[in-house]
């Protein structure tokens, strides 16, 4: 994983992605556990979190920081939002794995079209 961003502007995107399997894990994890960073295991792992119905609490300055009209939300509305961020940072992103980023031939910002592109 890696997140790839431009000094030049303020974009950035998502770490890299990898679907490569975990062999040490068994063939049979499905949430989220044998597979590498990718889309499908982030998903997984957020439907194994909240899947279960129930009100969940946090911080009041959470809550505020984050923009929700409540400290306390339920489970199904938290794996909508975490959805949702998903499907955006699918925009953002320009290069999906670190193969494909090293193959490109032109490596500038999608936003302002700098080279000064870096990987921390």
């Amino acid at each position: 994983m890696a997140y790839l961003h431009c000094h030049s502007c303020d974009w950035g995107q998502d770490d890299f992605w990898s679907f490569r399997f975990r062999r040490k894990y068994g063939y049979f994890k499905l949430f989220g556990f044998g597979w590498e960073y990718n889309p499908i295991s982030c998903f997984l792992s957020y439907v194994n979190e909240y899947a279960k119905p129930r009100r969940l609490e946090f911080d009041k300055y959470y809550a505020n920081e984050m923009g929700w009209k409540r400290h306390d939300v339920h489970s199904w509305w938290l794996l909508w939002q975490e959805f949702k961020d998903m499907l955006k940072s699918f925009r953002r992103q320009k290069w999906w794995t670190y193969k494909g980023f090293k193959k490109a031939k032109e490596k500038k910002c999608p936003k302002c079209g700098s080279t000064k592109l870096d990987i921390d």
